[in-house]
């Protein structure tokens, strides 16, 4: 029997086609309307800068994979223009959306994430390039944490520090990239209870909704397996 997939078209995509046409049909008008009558330099300037913005946006959506998300019984597959990485059903922990405490106020983040059981085994199937993103990424949603969790710290310097060699709870020693993600997410861990974070941009749907999905593909699953 064919193994069960499911795609996921990521939300960030939609409209990369019009932004980018309309980048292009502005600077058009903007050519055709400045030889009929010259455009005051501010007006041009301005206009420009909007049409590039506009087409830079809309090339930037069309660029993105058609699919963020692949799902099987075995793995989670997910694909960027920047890499990919993959994580198997059973390193999987927990997952659900992280969570900011403002006084006696949890704040959902706009984000899901995933908390591994073995990073080794993770590390195997994430490409370096996707590393380097997911950690420039994710460089915000370190410090709003550490404004949420650790208000009374008065030097977050340590947090930044990007370690030359980690070793980790298995026993195995990483350097350069890997090392880097590996403190992150050992961070990303203590602040919020998750070592990897995907944005809501990545998804179809809401982040509370994208959950539901993951714990019907997680709780159907063995059902897949026995099929296969």
């Amino acid at each position: 029997m064919k193994t069960t997939q499911i795609t996921i078209r990521p939300s960030s995509k939609r409209h990369g086609q019009v932004l980018t046409l309309s980048g292009v049909a502005l600077v058009a008008c903007l050519l055709i309307w400045n030889f009929a009558q010259p455009l005051p330099l501010a007006v041009l300037i301005v206009a420009t800068s909007l049409a590039i913005v506009l087409s830079a946006i809309g090339v930037a959506k069309v660029l993105e994979p058609d699919a963020t998300f692949v799902f099987t019984p075995q793995a989670i597959a997910y694909y960027h223009r920047k890499g990919h990485w993959q994580l198997n059903w059973d390193n999987i922990l927990r997952f659900d959306q992280p969570r900011l405490q403002h006084f006696l106020e949890l704040r959902d983040m706009p984000y899901v994430g995933f908390r591994i059981h073995s990073y080794h085994e993770f590390l195997e199937n994430i490409s370096q390039r996707m590393a380097v993103h997911l950690m420039l990424e994710q460089r915000n949603v370190l410090v709003l944490a550490l404004r949420y969790h650790k208000p009374d710290e008065r030097d977050y310097a340590h947090y930044f520090d990007v370690p030359l060699k980690y070793k980790s709870s298995e026993g195995v020693t990483y350097e350069g990239v890997k090392a880097a993600f590996c403190w992150r997410m050992e961070q990303l861990r203590e602040l919020l209870g998750y070592d990897l974070l995907v944005s809501e941009n990545a998804f179809d749907r809401p982040a509370a909704e994208f959950v539901s999905l993951l714990r019907s593909l997680r709780d159907t699953r063995a059902q897949h397996l026995k099929s296969d």
